[in-house]
């Protein structure tokens, strides 16, 4: 009766009292006014990213649509719808699945966008530049669908490497007093997971690298082969706001490295989707004369002409 013995982790007692109190659980919550406002500007996006998808869809056999990939557009869209609907797992209390989710579903989805980014800024520079120098080459490549098995490829590796390090860490929830608040205790995914984070995303940071570098070959290309401002939009916001999550994640804790993961999340599914689709739905709801087989082959002819 006359040692002091300490509270439980999840409990904790004034100083020399007699008793314990439970802690207040912190965590992200659905009426707190910033999870309201970035769940609005998600459910903003994932209708926009369904218009973007239905216009593709209605205009699939148009050049503008073609000259954005084709069949992979709706491989980029996909994955970007999904992750808009499972957005909300950083609400509410960390559970095993959701933390697996947040260190494992969205980073495959920007992976498979990025990497289809890279490839279809590659193949209109081999298009353009390189069939004619190797056309041996570009015609294996067209043969044996060189984008997707480069897409397939990128999209195994990025598993292999989100898997090693899951295995490597922990996905179990975790929880550690506030330093300000004895009273709260903060729950979260994973202590180290900005390092996680920094691991998981380096291969999106090479590919945006290399999208940005295909992109910027190609600055001299056709006005409709040309993406190389909405690329490096794309890619430039994407590496900055990962680099600045992570740093962000080095220096603080608790529930705002929660919002900000979240708020990130969505603004990079924002940027890939408004970013790289949005020119291309307004040139075909606005200018659809701009849209049609002669005009394609009239900026064809001219860039041809202008060459020679």
């Amino acid at each position: 009766e006359f040692d002091c013995q300490p509270c439980p982790s999840y409990e904790w007692s004034e100083r020399k009292d007699t008793s314990c109190f439970k802690r207040r659980l912190a965590f992200l919550q659905w009426h707190e006014a910033p999870t309201i406002a970035v769940v609005m500007l998600a459910a903003l996006g994932f209708l926009s990213t369904l218009a973007i998808l239905i216009i593709f869809w209605r205009h699939f056999q148009t050049p503008m649509v073609r000259s954005a990939g084709g069949p992979m557009c709706f491989l980029m869209l996909t994955p970007l719808l999904m992750a808009y609907m499972v957005l909300p797992v950083y609400v509410g209390p960390p559970t095993v699945s959701t933390c697996l989710c947040r260190q494992a579903f969205f980073t495959l989805c920007f992976t498979v966008c990025i990497s289809c980014i890279t490839v279809r800024s590659f193949q209109i520079v081999c298009i353009f530049k390189m069939a004619k120098r190797l056309p041996q080459a570009y015609s294996y490549w067209v043969r044996y669908h060189g984008p997707y098995v480069f897409v397939a490829f990128i999209t195994v590796l990025k598993m292999v490497i989100v898997g090693s390090s899951i295995l490597a860490t922990t996905t179990n929830p975790t929880g550690r007093s506030d330093p300000n608040d004895p009273k709260v205790m903060i729950l979260s995914c994973n202590p180290n997971y900005h390092r996680l984070l920094l691991i998981n995303t380096s291969l999106d940071l090479l590919l945006s690298v290399l999208g940005f570098g295909f992109a910027y070959t190609g600055k001299e290309l056709p006005t409709n082969y040309n993406e190389a401002k909405f690329i490096t939009f794309c890619m430039t916001f994407y590496f900055t706001s990962s680099v600045f999550l992570c740093t962000f994640m080095s220096v603080y804790d608790g529930v705002l490295v929660t919002i900000l993961d979240l708020l990130v999340t969505v603004l990079n599914l924002l940027g890939i989707s408004l970013g790289y689709f949005g020119p291309k739905c307004y040139m075909m709801l606005f200018y659809p004369e701009r849209n049609t087989p002669a005009y394609f082959n009239s900026v064809i002819q001219g860039y041809t002409m202008g060459r020679n």
